[in-house]
């Protein structure tokens, strides 16, 4: 994930394929980024957004990150006979599941409050909703370069898209 010496990569359009860019950090934010998990692995939308300004990359970045530390961490500290295996929709794959999820911390790093704001729900207007439909009726798992498109004709910011499919 970190080499010494390479260069943060921005997510943008990908000409070919529809994956968007693997982001390669650079030793100093893979530190950083470490450095708070070990105090919070739960950090909040505004500790995320600040630590997303001092590294130079977009939140959504560091809270996929946080995602992936906290699954790898997960995945270390329980044996294969505490996964719950579910199977897929063909029923050839399973799927690891834990049995129930980490409880949450409070909050603990400077600047946290427990009480600390929200992001603020994204209000999405009829025609927005319409165009989100539409896509959804192209294509019901989008790529990157997809939603992009689909930001772009809406108005909403492609991480919020993404959320939306999932939903």
């Amino acid at each position: 994930m970190a080499s010494s010496g390479s260069s943060s990569t921005s997510s943008g359009p990908v000409a070919t394929g529809s994956r968007r860019r693997r982001l390669v950090l650079r030793l100093s934010q893979k530190d950083a980024l470490q450095a708070l998990f070990q105090q919070n692995p739960y950090p909040r939308i505004a500790t995320r957004e600040r630590l997303a300004r001092e590294l130079g990359m977009a939140e959504s970045r560091v809270q996929v990150w946080f995602q992936n530390q906290r699954r790898r961490r997960l995945k270390q500290s329980l044996s294969p006979s505490e996964y719950v295996h579910q199977e897929g929709e063909a029923g050839t794959t399973s799927t690891p599941m834990p049995l129930s999820p980490p409880p949450r911390p409070q909050s603990s790093s400077p600047g946290d409050s427990a009480r600390e704001a929200r992001r603020k729900r994204t209000v999405i207007s009829p025609f927005q909703t319409r165009t989100l439909v539409q896509g959804f009726m192209r294509d019901h798992f989008p790529g990157i370069a997809a939603r992009e498109e689909l930001a772009r004709q809406s108005g909403i910011p492609e991480p919020r898209i993404q959320i939306w499919f999932q939903n």
